[in-house]
């Protein structure tokens, strides 16, 4: 079982995901796209090492390895699994 990561990473996590959900989506509820993104963070900690997490540029650039390109997908996934998860679909 993966080692949860540490509280200010995920804070940090789930502040950028809410803005920026927020951004993309601002008919979105808060509450609901904080749902989104508590679901995305505890998906992307069962299936990426917090040393491969922290490779991930915040601000959105391209990976470059081979494991900053796992973590993205990772990311990416969290993303759709959990809208499907929160609207049903």
């Amino acid at each position: 079982m993966p080692q949860p990561y540490p509280q200010v990473a995920v804070n940090s996590f789930m502040d950028t995901c809410i803005e920026r959900g927020r951004r993309s989506a601002p008919i979105v509820p808060r509450s609901v796209m904080s749902n989104i993104c508590q679901c995305s963070i505890n998906y992307i900690q069962q299936r990426v090492s917090y040393a491969d997490f922290q490779t991930l540029d915040p601000n959105g650039g391209q990976p470059q390895s081979p494991r900053q390109q796992q973590a993205q997908r990772v990311l990416d996934d969290s993303v759709n699994y959990c809208v499907r998860q929160q609207f049903g679909g």
